[in-house]
């Protein structure tokens, strides 16, 4: 079972044991344009190392699906058959062990920490669990009309439908991952970075269990460097559906797509943000 939940203030959320050292590995998971790259300053102010983004270990999803796949096709029935024979699990636990040992030759200093910002890291929250046990996940999230916007504007290259699609998929998985068992995660939102950076920041030290000089390093990024920013104060803008500029197609797009995760994370799609004030 995942850890009791602790309310915190803010809107982060708390998923942790009564741990009081330093926790690592930490990784940054979530949607891009959620406040990744805020988090990953702040973690490498107060001390840990790494990289500021990681983009490899979507690896662990891709190699599983693909060795999954295989093993459907080539690997069932009965015969003198090598796929059949193959011990496909131990196959994996080799494979991944790879990964494990190049990646930890690369972070050879503790505390570390990895920001990947895509759906396929966080449905490898289970098998990253199972090869650092000791690892602890920060969830980046944002709403959707702010995360669309600024991923339009960051992203020109890929269309409406494909970033509605890519945010519902992220808090999907998350809310997947969630239940991962003995995880220790936290959720902060972007909007609470900008709004209340002094309670995010205490929050976010005491799950890690960082000393006080730790904690004002990750207060003072979140109050001075501000989440990044695709124009001059984008990141505390809140918008609403209907004055955000979207066509009425793209509008029934994006509740189609967006609406059931909104709905589940208490989004609202006018200017207060939440439908519910955060718990």
């Amino acid at each position: 079972m995942v850890d009791t939940e602790i309310a915190s203030s803010a809107t982060a959320k708390v998923f942790r044991s009564d741990q009081a050292t330093l926790r690592t590995p930490v990784f940054i998971v979530g949607s891009p344009r959620s406040g990744t790259s805020i988090l990953t300053s702040a973690l490498l102010a107060a001390g840990y190392n790494g990289y500021r983004e990681g983009n490899f270990l979507t690896l662990l999803q891709v190699l599983n699906t693909a060795l999954d796949r295989h093993r459907d096709i080539y690997g069932q029935g009965k015969g003198p058959v090598l796929a059949i024979e193959m011990n496909w699990p131990g196959l994996k636990n080799d494979i991944f062990a790879v990964l494990k040992r190049h990646v930890d030759a690369l972070n050879p200093v503790s505390p570390w920490v990895d920001k990947t910002g895509n759906p396929e890291m966080i449905e490898a929250v289970p098998q990253i669990l199972h090869m650092w046990p000791t690892a602890v996940f920060i969830f980046a999230k944002r709403r959707a009309i702010e995360n669309i916007v600024s991923r339009l504007q960051k992203f020109p290259g890929h269309s409406f439908e494909y970033h509605c699609r890519d945010w519902a998929r992220n808090m999907a998985a998350w809310r997947t991952a969630r239940e991962t068992p003995g995880l220790q995660a936290i959720e902060i939102d972007q909007q609470e970075i900008v709004r209340a950076p002094s309670l995010v920041a205490a929050d976010l030290a005491r799950f890690l269990g960082t000393n006080p000089e730790q904690r004002e390093k990750i207060r003072r990024t979140f109050a001075t460097d501000r989440p990044q920013q695709t124009d001059s104060g984008s990141a505390a803008r809140v918008l609403s559906l209907d004055s955000v500029g979207w066509t009425a197609q793209q509008q029934d797009t994006f509740r189609r797509l967006c609406g059931p995760e909104l709905e589940q994370f208490q989004y609202s799609t006018t200017q207060s943000y939440w439908t519910l004030p955060p718990s």
